[in-house]
């Protein structure tokens, strides 16, 4: 039997496999991911804890504060990247696609311990310069508990292990059929 990253179909199903355990899972690193935006700055990244992987619908979901300036700048250009990355199998995922806004699941708030709660309310507004790291007040408001919907349109999967690393596309604009790329 060979290994997953041998064929464009395993590829395909363990990215989603894994990025699907990642979300019940919280020692999978593929959970950790790094989301990027543009501002007017130029890109921008930041952590965020992958919630929910869709093969079906080709989605990610997120949470973040509504206040956050990520949110205006997905409003602004709601073109997005993903960045996930496993150490220990040398592999990283790079996911495109177009970001959409929600207010985040009532029933999700609902089941949220409150330290969690706490990251959606900070005043002031995050990002905002304080004199000291305790300037700032951590009361949870759940109007501010805003999903991020990532409608993916491609996933790039590198695994960088011996002997041979190996480099797959996958484009929604194709079925998601899969292309090898020089890695």
């Amino acid at each position: 039997m060979s290994d997953w990253f041998e064929t464009l179909d395993g590829t395909l199903r363990h990215t989603w496999q894994q990025m699907a355990r990642a979300t019940k899972d919280a020692k999978s690193p593929l959970r950790t991911a790094v989301l990027a935006t543009m501002s007017e700055a130029g890109p921008q990244q930041r952590i965020l804890i992958l919630r929910q992987a869709s093969q079906s619908a080709a989605t990610l979901t997120l949470f973040t504060d509504a206040a956050t300036p990520k949110v205006a700048e997905m409003s602004s250009d709601p073109r997005v990247s993903i960045h996930l990355w496993d150490p220990r199998a040398q592999w990283q995922l790079r996911l495109s696609g177009t970001a959409a806004l929600t207010p985040g699941p009532q029933e999700t708030w609902d089941r949220m311990p409150e330290g969690a709660r706490e990251v959606y309310g900070v005043t002031p507004t995050p990002g905002t310069p304080i004199p000291t790291p305790e300037d700032h007040d951590r009361t949870p408001d759940a109007a501010k508990f805003l999903q991020i919907t990532i409608a993916l349109h491609q996933i790039e999967s590198t695994h960088l292990g011996a002997p041979l690393h190996r480099r797959a596309r996958f484009r929604a604009d194709e079925g998601w059929a899969g292309q090898w790329v020089a890695p």
